[in-house]
């Protein structure tokens, strides 16, 4: 028989869900400096044995904090990407969205998630990959709408849209960095311009 809380939720999913939200809080307060697990069993009210019936240690937490917000961005993107008709505009949205999370302060701690875990990346390949595959998504059937347009003439959709997601990757690393006389808006107009130059887009 499943155990339930008095909500009437599985006390397994009550208790994974209690340790993902609190790990989100203390990252947004302390930073990955100041993420420790010690902080996130305090915070949701549990014990270390609730938290190791989960996750096996912090790389794996980290992993599904990683997973939740590459899912929650593929959404929007998707919705931001499908409210464009023409695709040269569907690619400007895409990567404006990815690197402009770096001057939105209820979204930083969370863009930070993305630069800084490649720890993580490394020993989950599988998993990671298949969450970079909903952000690169829309960003893909952009490109092959361009292509098939004449828009883009020299893209090649599937393994441009991993380039350009790299190249927005490290833009947004450069961002959250915050180098003087830097603005995030700069970033993403010399973003742009580089990834559109590079699938066939002549000056206008």
């Amino acid at each position: 028989m499943i155990e339930r809380n008095s909500g009437g939720v599985p006390v397994a999913a009550d208790e994974r869900a209690r340790l993902v939200g609190a790990a989100w809080t203390v990252l947004q307060r302390s930073g990955f400096e100041g993420f420790k697990v010690q902080l996130v069993i305090r915070e949701a009210g549990l014990s270390a044995r609730a938290f190791y019936r989960h996750f096996a240690d912090k790389d794996e937490l980290l992993l599904a904090l990683l997973r939740d917000e590459m899912a929650r961005a593929g959404a929007r993107l998707t919705t931001a990407v499908s409210g464009v008709d023409d695709p040269l505009e569907r690619v400007e949205t895409w990567i404006r969205r990815i690197i402009s999370a770096a001057d939105d302060p209820r979204r930083v701690a969370r863009a930070r998630l993305f630069s800084t875990q490649q720890a993580v990346m490394r020993r989950y390949p599988r998993e990671v990959e298949e969450s970079v595959g909903l952000l690169v998504a829309p960003l893909q059937e952009a490109i092959a709408a361009g292509l098939a347009g004449g828009v883009f003439p020299w893209a090649e959709p599937g393994r441009d849209a991993r380039l350009i997601y790299a190249l927005a990757g490290t833009a947004m690393t450069t961002a959250l960095a915050e180098h003087p006389g830097r603005r995030v808006d700069e970033i993403v107009a010399e973003t742009i311009g580089f990834a559109l130059r590079a699938l066939g887009v002549g000056p206008a």
